[in-house]
């Protein structure tokens, strides 16, 4: 297991350290356990690092591209049981929020409320566009640069 782990660190520091190299790794030696060490490794130093950002959304109607950067988000809930986060471009005839049909939409609950029950979700990953709105409703919502699709183990 130690070996891992320093593998693992020493990957993590070369990628670190001269990013360029990132090309140059040969991975096909390392067995699967010593991948997902060594992707939990990285994964970790992506979330330490001085680029991630988490940022609490307020409710409101919001302009991708203006208020929120164009990319691949991953929202949570900040407070309250849930959120409701709408994104689309037909914006209503008054201002104050999106007109259906929406692009989409999705409810996401906070597992940390008292009535949270486990069939509920709990983030949501979506690709927002240049000139797509978002609005927030119910409560804040945090939105976290998406990492990648979590490992469901798979041998």
């Amino acid at each position: 297991m130690k070996r891992i782990l320093s593998l693992a660190l020493a990957c993590v520091l070369v990628f670190a350290l001269a990013p360029a190299a990132f090309a140059d790794v040969d991975l096909s030696g390392m067995s699967f356990d010593e991948l997902v060490a060594l992707k939990d490794q990285i994964n970790l130093a992506i979330w330490n690092s001085a680029e991630w950002q988490e940022v609490t959304v307020p409710q409101g109607l919001w302009k991708v591209g203006e208020d929120i950067p164009v990319g691949t988000w991953t929202i949570k809930c900040n407070d309250g049981y849930f959120t409701k986060i709408i994104a689309g471009t037909n914006v209503k005839p008054s201002g104050d929020g999106l007109e259906f049909p929406y692009g989409a939409a999705n409810m996401i609950y906070n597992p940390n409320h008292s009535m949270y029950r486990s069939d509920k979700i709990t983030e949501w990953s979506v690709v927002l566009h240049d000139g797509d709105y978002v609005e927030v409703d119910d409560a804040p919502a945090v939105f976290t640069p998406y990492a990648g699709k979590p490992s469901l183990g798979f041998k």
